[in-house]
């Protein structure tokens, strides 16, 4: 039997208020961690792990950690990167009659009305989504999808912000309304696509990358006060199991 059995259960106790407040800090609007794409910061909060605990020459350990690579890339930063070998190679991949391998990219678009912090899709101009709530809708009709109204060119096309390349539509061009009804009410998303090929500028569909955001030394920095006095507390009660044990007599 261990000699320290409040010391052991408040290590794992702290471990997982470590963990829950790890993954917390991923989830809270408003933070700075909260600006990270919610997709993103679900992947890295999902992947934070209690190890098992260790209890060797008289020290109790455990582990939290996250061993996937976005969480190494929003913890220490990841430069630019060519996106197109990997949005060649998905899945959702196709080749042309052609040969040329490609693939179509959904992009979604937020409303004003819809938008939080937490949101994967950044709210329209107030003007954009006037004219494309007035589009007439795309529904599915079986497997099938019938297209409705599109938006025409609402601006001048940017460009990429890593390389300087001069995209051909600007974002909201082609956007579509699609309309799907459910037992109670009648919800709509907007919607545009674009097309990334074999052929398409060496320049273009670069990620601008991730800057560090250091988020699990801001977590232990917060979480150190707490955990301390889990075992401070602990180890004085084990102190004082091990010497009410003590007796001390002749016999």
């Amino acid at each position: 039997m261990s000699n320290t059995p409040h010391i052991e259960a408040a290590v794992a106790q702290a471990a997982n208020y470590v963990q829950a407040i790890w993954q917390g800090a991923l989830q809270v609007p408003g933070t700075r961690e909260s600006k990270v794409n919610i997709g993103l910061r679900k992947l890295y909060a999902d992947s934070i792990t209690v190890g098992g605990q260790v209890v060797s020459q008289g020290s109790v350990i455990q582990r939290i950690y996250s061993a996937t690579q976005i969480a190494r890339d929003l913890e220490y930063g990841k430069g630019p990167w060519d996106m197109k070998p990997m949005l060649l190679n998905g899945p959702k991949a196709r080749v042309s009659k052609k040969g040329t391998r490609y693939n179509i990219i959904p992009f979604r678009h937020g409303t004003s009305a819809n938008y939080s912090p937490n949101s994967n899709a950044p709210p329209m101009p107030k003007g954009i989504y006037q004219q494309a709530r007035e589009l007439k809708a795309s529904v599915r009709k079986g497997n099938a999808m019938k297209w409705g109204g599109r938006l025409p060119a609402t601006g001048m096309p940017g460009k990429n912000p890593t390389t300087g390349y001069q995209h051909k539509h600007d974002i909201h061009e082609g956007m579509v309304r699609i309309e799907k009804t459910y037992e109670k009410a009648t919800q709509s998303k907007y919607m545009t696509f674009r097309i990334v090929s074999e052929k398409s500028d060496t320049q273009s569909w670069w990620h601008p990358g991730y800057q560090a955001h250091h988020i699990a030394k801001g977590v232990s920095d917060y979480c150190r006060p707490a955990v301390e006095g889990m075992i401070k507390a602990a180890a004085e009660r084990d102190l004082q199991s091990a010497i009410d044990s003590i007796s001390i007599g002749v016999r």
